[in-house]
């Protein structure tokens, strides 16, 4: 019986899900302009703007009398989510502009995403089904009502038209210059005196680990000639923040490429940023200017290398976003001099070598005397072991019987530590050189090193570089102590471990100066006589 009930129960639920479908079909839904990307967080603008700070996918959509019942399409993986409706491009760009006026895509002609023949260029601007990163543009308060088209197109420019949801009319000129990243754009609101525009770098779906606490990706900005820099997770915590300032910028990072909205110096511009886990905001408030009784809303748009020399051509400090933190009073003029030895040798490889020959030739004398003080103390490595055998159980009066022999021979302890000291701040500033600066992505040296940012893939260098710590170690006097002796055994395996990840360039740094050290200090121990 509990079976027959079971399966009649079993038909009777198959005969309501059936009869459900057959008398109820599901709806299509209602076409829709927007892209679907940020949830409606508001943010409330200056006091003299009654419109909420928009997200990312209210921009300019249609709105039409009477809704037309559509059929979605489907949109395959790594596709536009929004296609493209107009191109332009100049030597160095490669833009798109859709239908909405967003910029969909801006491909760098000049990069490729990697060193593979047939690797695809760099997409700086790209409206994916993953991580996207798009500019687009609307008026407060105001939706179109009919899209933009194009009155008059170019190779490198286009004119669109569009009309807005109270009549008026939006026009929007777009132009390129050869030998530039700057988008030129021009917007006009016929009859739109009063109206604001806002414009945003959206980015969704971010890498948030990229961002860390050396290296800042994401959200940025130069306000009132302050640097600002929100983290992910400081938006995700606050939903938005909020900054004013004359000129300035605006922008979405990675570590090697930039989009910026670059204001007009002589305007005050309300800032905000905004994120919500998924999707995040660079955007400003444009107030625009009178013509007659048009609104004009001037501005540029930076979309390009982080290449300081090309971001100092813009004029807009948009250079600052090169930051090299703590360490830029060294990296600023290291990168400087190693753009200056390209210029000659053409391989950052060998501009490497020659930065190291300059800093040892800078800092020998230093260095000479902390290897002196080194030689002299192996001199004395005899009497050590004499005192250890006679004082080996009384700490306290073995390192006063130490102390007055260093005293005895005018050694100084701490002058071989001098070398090491000098050498870590040029070595992280260096870090920060080879890691930001664009100019080191994709540089071959020699041979197998293709690229001098990323690790060396065979770790020949690693290798040496260990091989050469080893030898210093060994020309150095050895500690009393046979435990501490035991852990300067293994720190030069330990750093070939850590040196296996690390930049080829700066592993390549590390072995010539080394190597030059091991020069250098063989040269004053054979001068005083010690083995």
């Amino acid at each position: 019986m509990d079976q027959r009930n079971m399966i009649l129960a079993f038909a009777l639920s198959m005969l309501v899900l059936l009869g459900w479908g057959a008398l109820f079909p599901e709806q299509e839904p209602v076409a829709s302009q927007q892209v679907q990307t940020e949830s409606p967080q508001k943010l409330m603008p200056p006091s003299d703007t009654a419109a909420a700070i928009p997200d990312a996918g209210t921009v300019a959509e249609v709105s039409d009398v009477t809704p037309a019942v559509a059929k979605p399409m489907a949109v395959p993986a790594a596709v536009p989510i929004t296609p493209a409706a107009f191109e332009i491009s100049n030597d160095l760009l490669k833009l798109s502009v859709n239908e909405k006026g967003w910029f969909t895509r801006a491909v760098l002609t000049n990069y490729k995403e990697s060193l593979e023949k047939d690797s695809a260029p760099v997409a700086v601007l790209h409206m994916d089904e993953g991580h996207s990163v798009y500019v687009n543009t609307g008026v407060m308060g105001h939706q179109l009502a009919q899209q933009f088209a194009a009155v008059k197109q170019s190779g490198d420019a286009v004119v669109l038209r569009s009309v807005l949801d109270d009549g008026r009319i939006w026009e929007r000129q777009v132009s390129l210059t050869q030998g530039s990243y700057v988008i030129d754009v021009k917007d006009r609101i016929i009859e739109g005196g009063g109206l604001k525009l806002y414009r945003q770098v959206v980015e969704r779906h971010p890498d948030k680990e990229a961002s860390t606490f050396y290296e800042h990706m994401g959200p940025t900005g130069l306000f009132e000639g302050k640097l600002q820099e929100p983290g992910y997770d400081e938006l995700d915590e606050k939903g938005s923040i909020r900054s004013a300032s004359m000129g300035g910028w605006t922008a979405i990072m990675n570590r090697y490429f930039i989009a910026a909205l670059i204001s007009n110096a002589d305007q005050d511009y309300p800032y905000y940023y905004k994120g919500d886990g998924r999707s995040y905001q660079a955007g400003l408030i444009d107030d625009g200017k009178l013509e007659g009784r048009d609104a004009v809303f001037n501005t540029r748009i930076y979309v390009g290398p982080k290449s300081i020399p090309v971001l100092e051509s813009v004029n807009a400090e948009l250079e600052r976003s090169v930051d090299f933190g703590w360490f830029s009073p060294i990296a600023k003029p290291m990168h400087s001099f190693l753009e200056w030895l390209y210029r000659y040798l053409g391989n950052f490889g060998w501009c490497i070598i020659v930065l190291v020959i300059c800093i040892k030739i800078l800092f020998f004398y230093p260095t000479q005397k902390s290897y002196e003080s080194m030689a002299a103390m192996r001199k004395l490595q005899p009497e050590m072991t004499r005192l250890k055998e006679q004082y080996g159980d009384d700490r306290q009066k073995m390192g006063q019987e130490v102390m007055g022999l260093y005293k005895k021979h005018k050694v100084n302890p701490l002058g071989g530590c001098l070398p090491i000291i000098i050498q870590i701040p040029v070595f992280f500033a260096l870090y920060k050189v080879l890691l930001m600066s664009i100019e080191m992505r994709q540089a071959p040296f020699i041979g197998w090193i293709e690229d001098m940012s990323v690790q060396d893939p065979f770790f020949v260098l690693p290798v040496l570089m260990g091989i050469s710590m080893y030898i210093q170690q060994k020309l150095n006097p050895q500690p009393p102590d046979p435990v501490q002796a035991k852990v300067m055994q293994f720190l030069p395996f330990l750093f070939t471990a850590m040196f296996l990840f690390f930049p080829a360039g700066l592993v390549l740094y590390w072995v010539v100066n080394n190597v030059l050290s091991i020069v250098q200090q063989r040269m004053v121990m054979k001068r005083m006589n010690v083995d």
